[in-house]
């Protein structure tokens, strides 16, 4: 697992096995985390430049249940000798 990106206290990009992960958290009444399998689509567009994982936590935030189906469980974190390059 490598990390790719990540705002301390806000998400955390990984690669994994060929995919790419985002976890994030969501505040509210209480605060969980969700991560979330990328579409191509999504790696493409961070990869040229024409979008972030900020702006998918933003977009996923605003409409958890457009990824229900990509969503993992139990969450996915890196391991601590994988956030020491961070």
């Amino acid at each position: 697992m490598r990390v790719l990106d990540r705002k301390r206290y806000s998400y955390v990009l990984l690669a994994r096995d060929g995919e790419w992960i985002l976890t994030f958290l969501l505040g509210g009444p209480v605060e969980r985390d969700v991560s979330v399998r990328l579409t191509p689509v999504e790696v493409t567009a961070i990869e040229a430049g024409d979008s972030s994982a900020e702006d998918l936590v933003e977009t996923f935030g605003a409409d958890l249940s457009a990824t229900e189906d990509r969503q993992i469980t139990p969450t996915v974190w890196p391991a601590k000798d994988a956030e020491s390059g961070s």
